[in-house]
């Protein structure tokens, strides 16, 4: 007879990270199982094993498709939200000005400019804004507008003014916040080895979590964002060469700053962390196990954005744009499980291979 083990809690030092003492790991119900002979057995995450288990969990429990679906669905036949009307005089009339301060060369080049922001405009619907990030419920409908549907033509509503539109994208950018937390959510529920009730109050404090993490991480862009494009700017005016150069650069560096944090919602949603342990425990993990999370992210990231062309080749007037949002919610929720899947084997062959890990009963 084999019988559940209770909630466990480890205290873990890691002596060689200054920056969190100890990391308070909480596994949930651990099925100790001779038929099970994996867990405890101190082995890293493999890729291609959480790939296949990433799978098999959505191929197991297909309900998490439907948010992904129907997002895609009403993006695709509903009613779409332009701010071409309210936005091309006010971008004409810049480019007007610009014109008139500048030179003939750099004149002819604002023109190019305007151009580009008309045809962006044309093809922006405000309601793509539900996929939000780095917290969200991914979709293929959401970068751009489409113009037709297998019904006809999309209905479609210029943003009367400027205030509208902002109500509006705040709204959308609520409700796509809100979807990608329960999305998260049933995702760490759905890889866990044991199931356990949705509890409301433990979800509200998840999704204030992830709504810190975002504005942190939004502000922290714009901080660095702005003196970083000042600084590049005044580069390309010397050399356009070393210009180019420079936000490479630049961009190498902003994904070397934010990859340990890839794995922050996964520890939000599946551990019992605080938004600051569960951002040091990313840090961790991807540390113990890069350059094989780095490959990992690597693949996943291939799988997903290399059949997203085979999903967007049918246009949005033919009923085959259904089969890629089909297709497209499935091997992106996938991808998402097998990422939860490889976080919560680095979590257990830290704790496991921790020397001063200490189990202790949690008091319920």
């Amino acid at each position: 007879m084999h019988e559940d083990k209770r909630l466990v809690s480890i205290l873990s030092r890691y002596p060689d990270d200054h920056l969190l003492k100890r990391a308070r790991v909480t596994y949930g119900k651990i099925k100790l199982s001779m038929e099970n002979p994996t867990i405890g057995s101190g082995a890293p995450p493999r890729m291609m094993n959480a790939i296949i288990a990433g799978f098999n969990i959505v191929a197991n429990n297909l309900a998490l498709l439907v948010l992904p679906i129907v997002i895609d669905l009403y993006l695709w036949l509903g009613p779409q939200v332009s701010i071409q009307k309210v936005l091309t005089p006010m971008i004409d009339e810049t480019v007007r000005l610009l014109q008139q301060i500048n030179s003939p060369e750099l004149a002819g080049q604002m023109s190019v400019i305007s151009d580009i922001w008309n045809e962006i405009l044309a093809n922006f619907n405000l309601i793509g804004a539900i996929r939000t990030l780095p917290i969200g419920v991914p979709s293929l409908m959401s970068a751009v507008r489409s113009e037709a549907t297998p019904f006809g033509p999309a209905t479609l509503f210029q943003v009367p003014n400027l205030t509208t539109g902002f109500a509006i994208w705040l709204v959308v950018i609520a409700i796509g916040f809100l979807a990608g937390c329960l999305y998260f959510s049933l995702l760490a529920r759905a890889t866990s080895e044991t199931r356990t009730g949705f509890e409301l109050m433990g979800f509200l404090s998840k999704t204030g979590m992830a709504l810190a993490l975002t504005l942190g991480l939004l502000i922290g862009l714009l901080i660095l964002l702005v003196p970083g494009l000042m600084l590049v700017s005044v580069i390309a005016l010397i050399s356009p060469g070393m210009g180019d150069f420079a936000l490479l650069f630049a961009g190498f560096l902003l994904i070397w700053m934010l990859l340990p944090l890839i794995f922050t919602p996964h520890a939000i949603f599946s551990l019992k962390f605080g938004l600051v342990a569960s951002a040091m425990t990313s840090v961790r993990l991807v540390r113990h196990f890069l350059p094989g999370t780095g490959m990992f992210l690597i693949i996943t990231l291939i799988i997903a954005r290399g059949m997203d062309v085979l999903w967007q080749v049918p246009p949005a007037s033919s009923w085959m744009t259904l089969v890629g949002i089909l297709g497209h919610a499935f091997i992106y929720t996938a991808v998402f499980a097998a990422s939860f899947v490889y976080f919560r084997g680095g979590i257990r062959w830290m704790v496991e291979n921790s020397t001063a890990a200490r189990p202790q009963e949690i008091k319920t």
